[in-house]
C-alpha cells in the first residue's frame, strides 16, 4: 500500500513540471555533486556522486529530477567487521538512487543566499552485504546479501549561495533517505556546483 502511495507521488512530481513548461519558460539548471554518505543501517560510511537537473517553477518551487550513486569504503564500527583469514572484510553497500523531487525556497536573501527544502520518492537500484552481529557482539557466518529494487522517501535541505562567475553557484546540503520504517537509512553530506542552461 506504501509503494502505491510512493508511485502515484512520483508520477505527480514528473508530470506536474510538463504542465508548467506549458505555461512559462523556466530557467533550467544543472547540478553536479560530490559528498559522503553514512549507511546507518550496516554502520558504513562511503562517497556520493549525484547529478540533477533543475527546472523553476515558480519564483520559490523547483521540480529537481537528480540521479546519485552511492559506494561505501569503510566502517564506523571496526568490531563489527568479521575478517577472512586474508585480512579483507566483506562488508560494504551501494545503490543509484532515482529521484523526482519538489524544492521550495524557505529564505531568499538579496545576496544570492537561499535556503531550500525538498522532498520526493526516491527509487534505489542497489545492495548490502555484512555479517550479522548477536547479543554476544561477535560475528556469524555467513555474510548475508541483500539486493534491493525499492521505493523510499528523499528529504534535502539545501544552502545554496553565488560564486564569482554569474552563471555557477555553490551549495551544501543535508539529506536523508527513509524506506519502510527505517528513516533515515542513508544520510549524506554534498557539496554541489550548479549551471545555468536557460533564461528566465
Amino acid at each position: 500500500m506504501k509503494t502505491n502511495r510512493l508511485f502515484l507521488v512520483s508520477l505527480f512530481l514528473v508530470y506536474l513540471p510538463l504542465v508548467s513548461l506549458g505555461q512559462d519558460k523556466p530557467k533550467i539548471q544543472y547540478t553536479i555533486g560530490l559528498g559522503s554518505t553514512l549507511d546507518r543501517t550496516n554502520s558504513v560510511w562511503g562517497v556520493n556522486f549525484s547529478n540533477e537537473l533543475n527546472v523553476n517553477l515558480r519564483k520559490r518551487t523547483s521540480f529537481n529530477l537528480g540521479l546519485t550513486f552511492y559506494q561505501s569504503l569503510f566502517s564506523t564500527s571496526p568490531t563489527s567487521l568479521a575478517q577472512e583469514p586474508g585480512g579483507k572484510n566483506k562488508d560494504q553497500s551501494s545503490g543509484l538512487f532515482i529521484s523526482p523531487t519538489l524544492k521550495y525556497d524557505i529564505l531568499q536573501r538579496p545576496s544570492g543566499f537561499k535556503l531550500a527544502f525538498a522532498i520526493g520518492p526516491s527509487l534505489q537500484l542497489g545492495g548490502d552485504t555484512f555479517q550479522p552481529l548477536y547479543f554476544t557482539g561477535a560475528p556469524t557466518q555467513p555474510y548475508t546479501v541483500n539486493k534491493y529494487q525499492r521505493l523510499g522517501l528523499l528529504a534535502e535541505l539545501e544552502a545554496e549561495w553565488k560564486s564569482k562567475n554569474p552563471n555557477i553557484k555553490n551549495a551544501v546540503s543535508i539529506s536523508a533517505y527513509g524506506v519502510g520504517e527505517i528513516f533515515p537509512w542513508y544520510f549524506n553530506l554534498t557539496y554541489k556546483l550548479r549551471f545555468g542552461l536557460g533564461k528566465n
